[in-house]
């Protein structure tokens, strides 16, 4: 768990503080914010091309090379944006770190952390990825500080060596895929004889909570997993708002240094969601997880929308404004326990995780092109709240039609 933390650290400090720089690096080379954020596409475009080959790299690959290589690979891009002067050059890079990415991104963390417990899988996994919240919370500001000093290329250089110092010796020597690598069983673990022993007379014993549920071609054929595609896709969507609270905080009058407070609250949001929601999941269910971070989702809308006209709106709208990330990487990977078992819960995964990885990073230059050509966030808040709605009636219809698949 340990290791998964410094995982999502990783992508805290990399992934979650990229929104820093919209305003600085359209304003000196001349572009709008949805051309700049094309990036975010890219990455995702290439990110879903891999993600395909995630579980095969998982399974061949040692994972503690794997995940290292991958993420110095990102280290590397962010490095290189220092240098970078025409904006086609952010989307090669954008295309490497995508095609890389899966391994250091959260369906691995979901994945690892899975087969590590069967109890607490709700708070381990909410715990892990807090810390991709708390990442951001500490890298944005810092970010934010560097940019005025030192200005923007400073800053993406000071932001890979301070990445590679913490995180990486935590890919390097600590994580693992399994318990069985080095010789334990996942937390939570129960041994129950089958009924019918071989012939023999030696009784095997079997843990029934990490086999029972739905086999993954029974799922993908089914209606329930159309309707949890696009589920998926549309809580990947929700990403999309978060890296734009700093613009959205220039746009209505804030200076930049609060600005990017928003974007830290937001950052601190995230933490205190995903430890609610796996908590909740844990305690009442998937059911209760997932309505309970719709109702969250929209009362961050509507508060951000409220907010360009009461500075405490914002201020709550931009703290709340953390479940759009924890939709993600908390609620959709133990919504598949809870809809479809633990039998082939990574194959299934993996498979939603491509609708979900690709709307997450065309969410930023959604919501940013939406923004260039209303001239301000109301349109994109409006079209959030939408979003919400059809996500909470796709949720209860998965839910529904699931009923009818058979779990062995």
């Amino acid at each position: 768990m340990v290791a998964c933390c410094a995982l999502s650290l990783g992508v805290g400090f990399t992934l979650n503080a990229i929104g820093q720089y919209i305003v600085p690096v359209t304003s000196e080379l001349g572009v709008g914010v949805g051309q700049f954020t094309v990036f975010f596409a890219v990455v995702g475009v290439f990110l879903v091309i891999s993600l395909t080959m995630l579980n095969k790299w998982l399974e061949r690959i040692n994972v503690r090379l794997l995940l290292s290589g991958c993420f110095v690979i990102q280290l590397l891009c962010i490095a290189l944006m220092s240098t970078f002067t025409e904006i086609w050059q952010w989307y090669i890079a954008g295309a490497v770190m995508g095609f890389f990415l899966p391994p250091v991104y959260f369906p691995a963390c979901a994945i690892i952390l899975s087969n590590w417990f069967i109890k607490k899988r709700g708070f381990v996994i909410g715990v892990a990825t807090t810390f991709s919240g708390i990442g951001g919370a500490i890298m944005n500001p810092v970010l934010a500080s560097l940019m005025q000093s030192y200005g923007w290329r400073f800053a993406y250089l000071a932001n890979a060596i301070i990445a590679a110092v913490t995180v990486l010796p935590f890919y390097i020597f600590v994580i693992r895929l399994k318990p069985e690598d080095i010789g334990l069983r996942p937390y939570g673990y129960e041994e129950q004889a089958v009924l019918a022993p071989p012939d023999d007379g030696t009784a095997i014993r079997v843990s029934e909570n990490q086999l029972r549920g739905v086999s993954r071609d029974d799922a993908v054929r089914s209606f329930s997993f159309v309707a949890m595609i696009v589920l998926y896709a549309a809580c990947g969507f929700f990403c999309g708002y978060p890296p734009h609270l700093s613009a959205y905080g220039i746009n209505i009058g804030f200076s930049a240094t609060l600005a990017s407070f928003l974007l830290s609250l937001c950052m601190i949001g995230n933490t205190l969601t995903k430890l609610l929601f796996g908590l909740l999941n844990d305690r009442f269910g998937g059911r209760t997880m997932i309505f309970t971070a719709f109702a969250v989702i929209m009362a961050a809308l509507i508060l951000l929308f409220v907010g360009a006209y009461s500075f405490p709106a914002l201020l709550i709208g931009a703290l709340l404004s953390g479940s759009h990330q924890s939709l993600s990487t908390v609620v959709t990977p133990l919504l598949v326990h809870t809809v479809y078992g633990s039998r082939d819960y990574a194959r299934i995964f993996v498979v939603l995780s491509l609708s979900q990885s690709l709307f997450i990073w065309f969410g930023p230059p959604s919501v940013g092109f939406m923004f260039d050509s209303s001239g301000g966030y109301s349109h994109p808040l409006m079209f959030g709240i939408i979003v919400t709605v059809a996500a909470a009636c796709l949720t209860q219809i998965s839910f529904k039609t699931s009923k009818k698949l058979a779990w062995s």
